[in-house]
Order: structure tokens, then sequence, then C-alpha cells
């Protein structure tokens, strides 16, 4: 160990140094140990510290009061502090760290910090929080973020791929990967043990979700207690348009007089300018649609009126619990899980049922369909307009028949 060139003071010579307050605080090299001094402040505290560097950086280690510690106890403790800074420790580091309450980075803890903090505001939340209970949480749960190795990722997976869920062995491994390079991007890990995992071969599979007659009343009634939510989930259903081509529709874009709904090509999925026959069911609905002055939109955001409203995914959460409920108490099974965009499936297979050509059916939902493939694309230019009114008008009836059918039970008798 270094020593101070300073000669070691003596108590004498310390009690000298301190007789008066100084103006400032003071620090008095005491000699002996590099570093070493008394501090001496304005209101009569004396007291040991002792400077060091660490990493290029200045700090200051408190040692005791005068009052606490004799000169030489505490010349012995500032000696022992220097060992340590010249082994490569930092002992007024240490000394911090160890006032700071210990970091909870078990997984269970950490999952729910990420969601707070990245993924507050997905749509894929409720989702998020369905595969890492069902999936992860089992296995990882209780063990630190930094324990986890990739055989602990292996041992969520496997079990997947092993009984052929290889979709959801994939999803599976999609959140983990993103969760931990969230951790190691925040230095609460050193790895990524569900990166480079091989992801799980699987053919594409086409949803053929069509939802029942049954099903598509109990969302109709589920739907009336969500206001303008509830008018779009409607729209929907009677016209067959996408999510965001009615959440973002504008008034400029309907003739109502004359029952037509013009979707522009800007806003067209394919890319082409789509026209949509006005039922007398939807004009009902629109006619609901609370206006705002000097706002096109139909339904926009509360808090900023130039854009459409969003949250349509905590909204159909709502609703898919009130049809479950419903379903339940009229003594029905439990459905199995629907999208939003299965409106559309199921009102081209609807129509198919009410005797309408499938190419008309495309129509109707906007397909460019099988008829406007390939060569034909360039011949045929039927717009369908008297087919699709007939197909809307015949759907419209056949919603509203549905919806006068007696037994099942209203969302307030549910609530």
């Amino acid at each position: 160990m270094g020593s101070s060139r300073k000669k070691p003071l003596t108590v004498k010579e310390v009690e000298k140094l301190t007789a008066e307050p100084p103006r400032t605080i003071r620090h008095h090299a005491l000699g002996g140990v590099p570093g070493f001094v008394l501090v001496h402040t304005p209101n009569g505290y004396t007291g040991y510290a002792l400077f060091y560097r660490y990493r290029g950086k200045l700090k200051k280690l408190t040692l005791g009061s005068t009052q606490a510690l004799k000169l030489g106890e505490a010349r012995t403790l500032a000696g022992h502090r220097r060992r340590e800074v010249e082994a490569g420790r930092d002992p007024h580091g240490e000394k911090v760290a160890a006032r700071r309450p210990p970091l909870n980075l078990e997984c269970d803890h950490m999952w729910e910090k990420y969601l707070t903090l990245a993924a507050s505001q997905l749509r894929s939340r409720p989702e998020k929080e369905r595969v890492y209970k069902r999936y992860l949480k089992p296995v990882l749960g209780r063990m630190q973020v930094s324990e986890v190795k990739r055989a602990h990722a292996l041992e969520v997976l496997d079990p997947l791929v092993a009984a052929g869920k290889l979709r959801m062995a994939d999803k599976v491994r999609q959140e983990g990967a993103a969760w931990f390079q969230w951790l190691l991007e925040r230095e609460q890990v050193e790895r990524n043990p569900f990166a480079g995992l091989r992801k799980a071969e699987m053919k594409k599979v086409i949803r053929t979700r069509v939802l029942t007659d049954d099903e598509l009343k109990q969302i109709w009634i589920a739907a009336e207690p969500e206001g303008r939510w509830g008018l779009w989930f409607k729209l929907m259903i009677l016209t067959g348009t996408r999510n965001m081509e009615a959440r973002a529709a504008r008034w400029s874009e309907f003739e109502l007089n004359n029952r037509i709904w013009t979707i522009p090509v800007e806003r067209s999925k394919n890319k082409v300018e789509q026209r949509i026959y006005l039922s007398d069911s939807s004009l009902a609905i629109l006619e609901q649609v609370p206006r705002f002055p000097d706002i096109d939109l139909l339904f926009p955001a509360s808090g900023n009126m130039t854009n459409p409203m969003s949250g349509d995914q905590k909204v159909k959460d709502r609703i898919d619990e009130r049809m479950r409920l419903a379903i339940k108490k009229a003594g029905g099974s439990d459905p199995t899980n629907w999208q939003i965009h299965d409106f559309r499936r199921t009102i081209a297979t609807g129509l198919q049922r009410l005797g309408f050509r499938p190419d008309v059916a495309d129509q109707v939902i906007g397909h460019v369909g099988s008829t406007r493939t390939g060569a034909a694309a360039h011949y045929l230019h039927h717009q369908y307009e008297r087919e699709k009114r007939e197909a809307l008008t015949a759907w419209s009836t056949h919603v509203e028949a549905i919806l006068a059918h007696p037994p099942s039970p209203t969302a307030e008798q549910v609530e």
C-alpha cells in the first residue's frame, strides 16, 4: 500500500485545526494514508473520510465522526479501505449499493414489468398474457431471469412440438425471444435463451371459422353497451367491410339518398374502389352514429378527432365475454375463439346459403374473386351493382330474422 507524503498529524494538531468552525467545509489532510482527511463543517461537525479514484472518478468515503472514532482507529480503517481500493474495489459504491433495496428479477415480476413498459398499448397484450401464464410461467415463473438458460427454453417448447402444436410452439418462441431481447437491452440478462432456436416447421393453416346464427346474434346483442364501438361492429356485420375500412370511414364517402357507400382506392386493401349498397338496417345504424362539427370521420378518436378511434381489441374482448356468458346461460357450449375478420367469411358463406353465387359473395366483401384473375382481369369488368344490392338486402333481412328469433337472452339479462 502506498503511503501519504504528508507527516501524520497528532491529536493535538487536529484539535488545533478544529478549534474554530470554518466559513466553508474544509478537508484537512491527516497523513499516514493517501487521501485520508479530516472533514470540518461550519456547523461544527468533524469527521474522517477517504478520498480515492475509481475508474477515473474521484470518490469520497465517509469513515465516521471524531466522536465515534479516535484518530488512530480512523487511520487504521482508512488504511484498510485504501488496500481495498488498490485491490480494485469501490468501497463507496459498495456502501451505496448496500443501502438500495435488492432488485426483484424473478421471471413473474419481470414479465409484468415488460408488459407494462413495452406492451401496454398493444392489441395483442391479452394473448401475450395467456401465452405466458399457460406455457412460460409453469417452467420459468419463480426463476431469476439471469438463471434462464437454453435448456429451460427447450423445456417450454419441446412438449408443444412433441404434441404437434407447432404453431403455438412458434408463437411461444417468438414471445419468449421478444421478452428476453427487452431484458437484454436493459442489461438484466447476458443472453437471450430463445434467440436462435429453430422455428417449428408448419404448413400454412387457412382459417375457416364461420360464426353460427346464434353466435352472430349474441355478438350483436353484446355490442349494445359499447356505444359507437357497438355501431361499428354492427356496420361490419351488415356490410362485410374490413376493420379499418369501417373504422376509418368518412361521411363524405356516403351518398345516403342513393344508399351507396364508396370506399375509395386509397382506403381499399386491394386498391379497387368498392361501392357498397346500404340496406335499411345499415341506414338505421348510420342514423345512430353521432356527428361532430367539422369532423368527417364516422368514428373519430375521443382524444384526437383527426384519427379513427382505437382500442378495438379491448372492446372485442368485452363483447366476447358477454357473448360467452349469454351462450353459457342459455345452455350452449363455449364457442371457439372468433375474430373480427370472421364476419367477412360468415357473410360470404351466409350468402351462399341464401342462394347467391360465389362470385357475387366475393364482390360483396370486396374480393377480386376467381373470375377476376389471370386473363379475366383484363376482360371482365362487370361491377355487380344489381347483384350486390340484392345480396346485401337479403343478408340484412337474414340478420333481422336472426335477431327476432325469441330464445336467446339479452346482454342486460346476462349482466
